[in-house]
């Protein structure tokens, strides 16, 4: 067997393997979870857990490979319910956080490496969900769901809001509540992170 064929079978087996713990994770009831000050369709899940170990132990292209097979699956049950949409911001946030994290930690395997890649990650995600949110996301749901019940939503916490594109939706809840979610992601990462990556190494020697 040459080497590029082991190659690819080889990411082609832990795409699988850290796919499946990913959609596992996005399946499994009680895994997705709001919080009391946010809207109930703002929800934290952990299935870019498995995608960050995966991309800290083989590289980018294991970490974009395992967001594009598990948003390909949450297509197939979020049709009937955002037409997509859902899975669209789920994709780009997640593009947001892991891409640039793991491209910083794969050149930069030092304790710095990780607090750089971290707070890289987490301010990237930070600024796309509150950008692609405001005019792409939510817009998107307003056609689907219409501009009222989406400002609504909102309205249930702060009565002043009056707009999907009000900039107070992101400062008083997509802020904290990206900051929450991710901040659960990558706390867990960090701290399985080298048990998991020994138990790799032996199964994989």
């Amino acid at each position: 067997m040459n080497d590029r064929r082991r190659k690819i079978l080889k990411l082609i087996a832990r795409v699988s393997i850290f796919g499946s713990l990913s959609i596992i994770l996005y399946m499994v009831p009680g895994l997705q979870f709001g919080l009391p000050f946010t809207p109930g369709f703002l929800k934290i899940h952990l299935d870019e857990i498995p995608v960050l170990l995966a991309g800290f132990a083989y590289g980018t292209p294991t970490a974009v490979a395992l967001i594009v097979i598990k948003s390909i699956f949450k297509l197939i049950t979020d049709i009937p319910e955002t037409m997509g949409v859902g899975v669209l911001a789920d994709f780009i946030y997640g593009c947001a956080l892991c891409i640039p994290a793991c491209l910083i930690y794969n050149h930069k395997r030092t304790f710095s490496g990780v607090i750089i890649c971290i707070s890289v990650g987490l301010a990237s995600n930070l600024i796309f969900s509150c950008i692609v949110g405001l005019y792409t996301i939510y817009p998107l749901y307003a056609n689907i769901y219409g501009t009222q019940t989406i400002v609504n939503m909102f309205k249930v916490f702060d009565n002043s809001i009056n707009s999907i594109t009000d900039f107070k939706i992101a400062y008083e809840f997509l802020l904290p509540f990206n900051f929450i979610k991710d901040a659960i992601v990558i706390l867990v990462t960090l701290l399985i992170y080298k048990p998991m990556r020994i138990i790799i190494e032996r199964v994989e020697k």
